[in-house]
């Protein structure tokens, strides 16, 4: 049975307090931070708006197959980008650097309740650049993709969100979840658990740790 945790590396070392700042400037600092309920309530409005011009241009059987296919999509980029971005072992500067931006300093003060969530500012220009990107691929269907995606990741950042900040629910398959981000903080934070809203692709891809560690 896998009793061997990963060493942690300092850029990933929790801390139980505490915070950090991303820039020496002030006013760009403000923009680096948010409460969990301003994207939370603006993506949701975004969400509700766009699935309902879907619903004035497809079939609803249509807008629930592409809507569940975005939220399906979301869960499989959540776990790439937090695998293959955010954990990849690298030297490069420029990539540590977004590592840290994105993701390192969440590690190293995994209780700032401020960082749990990306900003307003720079989650509308990315949602812009993805509703873009499916729009290209998929052209028409894309308005129905896209809130699923969208709202993928709003269960991502509130399952996120509840994770650190609530105990663990006794319902099991949410608590499993809380203990499985756990580890991947305290125990495997650059080999296991990289779901946080499932743990579907930590199942697919092999990286689900054992639940009596």
């Amino acid at each position: 049975m896998e009793k061997q945790f990963d060493k942690i590396p300092a850029h990933l070392k929790p801390k139980d307090t505490g915070t950090d700042t991303l820039f020496k400037n002030s006013w760009m600092e403000k923009f680096t931070r948010t409460h969990i309920s301003i994207p939370v309530t603006m993506h949701m409005i975004i969400v509700s708006y766009v699935s309902y011009l879907a619903l004035q241009q497809l079939p609803w059987l249509t807008f629930i197959g592409f809507f569940a296919g975005g939220v399906l999509f979301w869960t499989f980029s959540e776990y790439w980008v937090h695998r293959y971005l955010y954990h990849v072992k690298t030297d490069k500067k420029w990539l540590l650097k977004i590592q840290h931006m994105g993701h390192g300093i969440h590690h190293q003060y995994p209780k700032d309740p401020t960082r749990l969530a990306m900003p307003p500012l720079p989650a509308l220009i990315l949602i812009s650049l993805f509703y873009g990107l499916f729009w290209l691929i998929m052209r028409g269907y894309a308005i129905a993709f896209f809130p699923g995606f969208l709202f993928g990741y709003v269960l991502y950042i509130s399952f996120h969100y509840m994770q650190h900040i609530i105990k663990p629910p006794k319902f099991g398959p949410l608590g499993r979840l809380w203990k499985f981000h756990a580890l991947h903080h305290y125990k495997y934070p650059e080999t296991k658990a990289f779901g946080v809203s499932t743990k579907l692709w930590d199942i697919v891809f092999g990286t689900l740790p054992e639940e009596n560690v």
